[in-house]
């Protein structure tokens, strides 16, 4: 257990400078407001009325958390590691879709892989927009 002021200090600057994952939420309850806090220190999160307004209030608080964690002796969790990938996938389908892929995009006048590639991408914004949507009402 860390027992100086100095050793204190020392180790909140270590624990600030580490890439923890960020995220803020809109919350419609209550009138709406966000929340901000970290993947990995869900204990850690703080509000406000505006994403750059909570943002700044848990930057605020976030080296008096570890500071008090580090007094209690409680385990501070280390930010999560990106996943490295490959960019490559095997995906396993009938048959019979393979065949339709293959056929739509000698449609598009692109590869198998370009046309899988572009329906995903189209997905996934899809996805982000709606999110989106939600989140502004």
């Amino acid at each position: 257990m860390v027992t100086s002021e100095t050793d204190i200090k020392k180790q909140i600057e270590y624990y600030m400078s580490l890439p923890y994952t960020m995220t803020v939420k809109y919350r419609p309850e209550q009138g709406g407001y966000y929340v901000a806090g970290y993947v990995e220190l869900p204990d850690l999160t703080m509000t406000g009325n505006t994403p750059e307004e909570a943002v700044k209030e848990l930057l605020i608080e976030k080296p008096e958390w570890f500071e008090t964690c580090l007094k209690l002796g409680v385990n501070i969790p280390p930010p999560v590691e990106p996943q490295k990938s490959s960019g490559k996938i095997v995906l396993r389908m009938p048959p019979s879709m393979h065949e339709s892929l293959i056929r739509v995009a000698q449609l598009e006048g692109v590869s198998l892989n370009q046309y899988m590639l572009t329906a995903l991408a189209r997905a996934i914004g899809f996805h982000e927009a709606q999110e989106a949507r939600t989140a502004c009402k």
